[in-house]
């Protein structure tokens, strides 16, 4: 997916430190505290506290790792994550990351080998419990997907606005089943300014497309979306992709056929599920269960009635996505 000699250029450290900000859910900001216990054959043997260095043993109530155990154990050190680790665990890791490791593998395989090796390393626990969310990745599928819905040739475009400015973007070109460049705005600044992008981008973000095309290569994908309109559609409802959409505070254009039948069966099951719940208020309790279970199947329907085109990945990122979104409730910092 990524050559082996890829191009880095123009790249814009304010959209760098941008595109971090917005991919750091609320709970684990800079301003966030964070506790490391460490275990010998499931005793407590060590501790630490951001801010803090080593704590006394005697003051961490450490009882287990089940994930309510866990929870109980963040709460009492006031703390808004938690590693816990078995002392060999980390040397366990390391042997199995270096075994796995090929340098004549291209850095996406690289990656995902080593994200196999924490997934499926033993003795380390964290609350929220985010090393559950590794999803079982293979590098194969991963570039068989990447090929079956990006073609080659072709760009990576994504934009998010804010205001007057370019918050952050990224500009990315396939070729030969890889990414062989990747830039930022500045890619095309001289043939498109952030000013005059931003004085009305809806009217406007199709001369991105342009200049991308006229220095690059044509975009397969371009998605334009407000800052506000990602932060919402992270911490909204689940039909709130759909609401974006429908505002125009976000643009996929172009979009490829698999990404337009995705926002239409999110629109579709937003529309559906939202009918359901409205018409739910109006009943009795019984019709409240039907107009319920009438949601569930309208979304089990929609799922089923065309192949998904990450079927070959092995799991949804979709679904996957879902479950990260918890992380991002301002109402549930942890």
């Amino acid at each position: 997916m990524i050559d082996h000699d890829p191009v880095l250029a123009w790249l814009d450290r304010r959209h760098l430190h941008n595109w971090w900000r917005l991919a750091i859910p609320p709970g684990l900001s800079k301003d966030s505290r964070y506790a490391l216990v460490v275990l010998e054959s499931g005793e407590l043997l060590h501790a630490v506290r951001s801010g803090e260095g080593a704590i006394d043993t005697k003051s961490v109530p450490f009882s287990g790792t089940t994930k309510s155990q866990l929870s109980t154990l963040s709460k009492a050190l006031d703390v808004d994550g938690l590693l816990v680790v078995e002392r060999r665990a980390l040397t366990n890791l390391f042997e199995s990351m270096e075994r796995g490791l090929r340098l004549d593998e291209n850095y996406a395989s690289q990656g995902v080998g080593l994200w196999q090796s924490l997934r499926r390393c033993e003795g380390i626990w964290s609350d929220p419990p985010m090393l559950e969310l590794i999803p079982p990745l293979r590098s194969d599928a991963l570039q068989k997907t990447f090929d079956l819905l990006v073609p080659n040739d072709s760009t990576l475009v994504a934009y998010v606005l804010d205001g007057r400015e370019v918050h952050c973007s990224v500009i990315a070109e396939k070729r030969r089943g890889a990414i062989v460049l990747a830039t930022m705005h500045p890619g095309i600044g001289d043939l498109l300014s952030e000013q005059e992008l931003c004085r009305d981008w809806r009217a406007n973000y199709d001369k991105v497309n342009r200049a991308v095309e006229s220095r690059f290569s044509k975009p397969s994908v371009s998605i334009f979306i407000e800052k506000d309109a990602v932060h919402r559609i992270l911490r909204g409802p689940p039909d709130q992709l759909a609401k974006e959409l429908r505002s125009g505070a976000l643009v996929v254009d172009p979009s490829p056929l698999w990404l337009q039948g995705l926002l239409g069966g999110a629109a579709a099951i937003a529309a559906a599920t939202t009918s359901a719940k409205r018409m739910a208020r109006f009943l009795p309790k019984g019709a409240r269960k039907m107009a319920g279970d009438f949601a569930g199947a309208a979304q089990s329907r929609l799922k089923e009635s065309s192949a998904s085109p990450f079927a070959m990945l092995g799991f949804d990122p979709i679904e996957l996505l879902q479950q990260c979104r918890s992380f991002y409730s301002d109402s549930s910092k942890r």
